[in-house]
This record gives structure tokens, C-alpha cells and sequence, in this order.
């Protein structure tokens, strides 16, 4: 594993619980937590392209169902 990367680097803060549960969910796919982490964000920025393709408000993105200090944002 490792070397040389074309990737940038990302720092962030996440609850203890998430962090427990993505090290057990890249445990059981065989993969690292950044490997996993890049394909959720992966999709969730996918998403998020189709999604503002398709849209027909001029309404900037929001980050929907994201948890800020506990709670779930709302549109």
C-alpha cells in the first residue's frame, strides 16, 4: 500500500462514533477509511452535479442532511 499520490490532502473533525463506524465498515470491505471516505464524496459531489444540472431555481446548493454540532441541517 501507499506511495505516491495525485490526490490532495483533506482535513476534518468527525464524531467518535462515525470515525468507529467508517474504521469498521473499510474493516469489513478491506479497504482504509480515506479509500472509503473518497468514494462517499465521490458520489455525494455526483449527485450534486446532476442534481444542479437538472436545477431550474437559481437557489445556491445546500448541504442537505449534514450534522452540525449533533443536528441534521434542513433545507
Amino acid at each position: 500500500m501507499g506511495g505516491k499520490t495525485s490526490l490532495a490532502g483533506v482535513t476534518t473533525y468527525i464524531p467518535p462514533e462515525w470515525k468507529k463506524e467508517l474504521e469498521e465498515w473499510a474493516e469489513e470491505e478491506e479497504r482504509s477509511v480515506s479509500w472509503i471516505l473518497l468514494k462517499l464524496i465521490g458520489n455525494a459531489l455526483e449527485d450534486r452535479r446532476q442534481n444542479s444540472s437538472t436545477a431550474t431555481s437559481a437557489e445556491s446548493p445546500e448541504l442537505v442532511g449534514v450534522a452540525t454540532n449533533g443536528k441534521t441541517a434542513a433545507r
